[in-house]
């Protein structure tokens, strides 16, 4: 199909369904049929699978039995030789007026191909099938493209759920003229106002272009404290890290970008030390990463915008996320943070320890942005899609803001851009379909390299250390810039990334020893002696050489249980130190 096809083909299908007055401002107005829509909350919603080749699929049920999904070909029927995936089925809502039970089911369609029309149909049990629905397969081999939005939050916004339902499709309607081709949606958050409305579910999934385009949801604060949320999406890898009873973290990879999802409530909602979660958090990260070692492009998703607009900077549950994440994210080099909550935009200067890093040479508030090879990481906070603007619809600047925009009542979307060689993030305004902020990052196959060889620079010309840890420094940037120079023509991303990791092994042993911090989360806490108890008991936990000199607080060598005893006198205060 072609692109102007495809154009055509979702404005039509979305239009279809809502009535809007469009001038120089696009105004939500009545859905023609709300009463029918909102009570079907039982519509099937797809969301990307662990990679290209996959496909996630949930849906509400009446009866609880084995859920089937069947995918082929446009151009073939279905007929008993189509392929078949089955799922699970588990209980889920309730209506306590009517008395219906609903069952929650998951399936996953495996070994799709790139660039192909599928056409799929699903069914529960011994149930009739349901309609036939069309799903087209995108290409990442020259690029591809997927759409970003913030809190759609529907319930919350000026006509309550039946106008923020009106203004999502709208906002996708703009989406998906400019990026037909789009591989993904993706939701920072709150997709309903009340956690277990599930008549504001219902206006979320209505629009018909979410049967035929995947979206990966996040759990924000109005999503928490209910499954609700687990129950209606099914995002792939998901995790126990960083669980609350929305979700934990899940991650994903599409072409050349890892994409890591995290359950930034956990900080408040779970039961665990915050030290805990952030164990959790790093773990994920460590866990996606090694899925997908040599991704170009990290990006990491969560809810609260811990470097968002200024009235929400001071928020408890704000300042503690950023306390919590903006460590783990500057140790694993993410390009790109992606946060909601706020419901007004903003862009972060490139951020590293808290603080922006500027090149003195770049505008940083211009309307389009480029940056070569940055250092840190930007971070977005995305304007609701459908509800609300917050904190009097003002734009607002702080040290860490470099370009923010709200205005009363105006949603807005981004459309990321990624190739091989850049990642692009288009904002648009939904009144005037306007482009207002576009920044790219452009990188080379070397970047991390680049970065890695800086630090351990930095590191010796400090003058600070000394002995054999400074030797073994030296000898690996030695050996890290022959692999630059000999990349620097090639531009071999594995040879590059894998003489950073090894370089930062080395930047990472000249930092003193904190004994007792078996974890290596830089803290000493009942976290350590429980790791520390596992290992020693044969449990499937693996320690780094440093880790293991960290947990020798009392031992020679490896460590015994005595360490683990000495590290819990410490943390009741019977021991004043545990440094050697």
């Amino acid at each position: 199909m072609t692109n102007l096809k495809k154009i055509i083909s979702v404005i039509l299908a979305l239009a279809a369904a809502v009535t809007m007055t469009v001038s120089s401002v696009t105004f939500a107005g009545a859905l023609d049929n709300w009463d029918q829509i909102r009570t079907d909350f039982s519509k099937v919603m797809l969301a990307p699978g662990a990679d290209e080749t996959q496909l996630n699929f949930a849906w509400y049920s009446t009866e609880e039995a084995v859920p089937v999904v069947q995918i082929t070909k446009s151009d073939k029927d279905f007929d008993a030789e189509t392929p078949a995936f089955e799922g699970t089925s588990s209980p889920a809502y309730r209506n306590a007026e009517t008395g219906t039970q609903y069952y929650s089911n998951k399936v996953t369609v495996t070994g799709l191909v790139p660039s192909a029309s599928y056409q799929y149909r699903y069914k529960v049990g011994d149930g009739d099938w349901s309609e036939a629905y069309s799903y087209q397969t995108q290409s990442s081999e020259n690029g591809f493209g997927f759409i970003a939005v913030g809190d759609p939050q529907i319930g919350i916004g000026t006509g309550g759920s039946e106008q923020d339902t009106a203004r999502w499709i709208n906002t996708l309607t703009l989406a998906t003229g400019r990026m037909p081709d789009a591989s993904f949606i993706m939701s920072m958050g709150d997709q309903v106002d009340g956690n277990k409305e599930e008549d504001q579910y219902a206006g979320f999934m209505y629009p018909a272009l979410l049967r035929s385009m995947a979206i990966s949801t996040l759990a924000g604060n109005h999503d928490c404290d209910v499954p609700n949320l687990t129950w209606h999406f099914n995002n792939p890898n998901q995790t126990k890290y960083g669980e609350t009873s929305a979700g934990g973290d899940y991650y994903f990879s599409y072409g050349d970008m890892l994409v890591i999802s995290l359950n930034s409530n956990a900080v408040l909602k779970s039961t665990k030390s915050s030290n805990a979660i952030a164990v959790e958090h790093r773990k994920c990260i460590e866990e996606a990463i090694a899925s997908n070692p040599y991704a170009k492009w990290r990006v990491i998703d969560f809810h609260q915008d811990i470097y968002g607009y200024p009235d929400h900077y001071s928020d408890p549950e704000v300042s503690r996320c950023r306390e919590q994440l903006y460590p783990i994210i500057d140790d694993y080099d993410i390009d790109v943070v992606l946060t909601g909550h706020g419901h007004n935009y903003t862009r972060s200067y490139q951020m590293r320890d808290n603080a922006p890093v500027k090149d003195e040479a770049i505008d940083y508030s211009a309307s389009d942005v480029t940056v070569q090879d940055p250092d840190g990481t930007v971070y977005f906070e995305l304007s609701t899609s459908a509800s609300k603007n917050y904190e009097n619809n003002k734009a607002g600047y702080n040290s860490h803001i470099a370009k923010s925009f709200a205005q009363n009542n105006i949603q807005s979307y981004s459309l990321v851009k990624v190739t091989d060689a850049s990642f692009t993030v288009e904002t648009y305004r939904t009144d005037t379909d306007e482009l207002y902020d576009s920044y790219t990052i452009n990188k080379t196959d070397r970047a991390k390299l680049d970065r890695s060889i800086k630090k351990a620079e930095r590191m010796i010309d400090s003058g600070d250390y000394s002995g054999e840890k400074l030797e073994n420094l030296t000898q690996a940037l030695d050996q890290a810039k022959a692999v630059q120079a000999q990349t620097q023509a090639n531009g071999e991303l594995e040879k590059a990334y894998d003489a950073a990791v090894l370089l930062d092994e080395k930047i990472n042993d000249m930092k003193p020893i904190l004994y007792g911090d078996v974890n290596g989360d830089g803290v000493v806490r009942i976290n350590d002696v429980i790791v520390l108890q596992r290992y020693i008991a044969g449990y499937d936990v693996k320690l780094s050489p440093r880790q293991l000199e960290a947990a020798a607080v009392v031992s020679d060598g490896s460590p015994i249980i005595i360490d683990a005893t000495q590290i819990q006198r410490y943390l009741v205060g019977l021991v004043a130190s545990l440094d050697k």
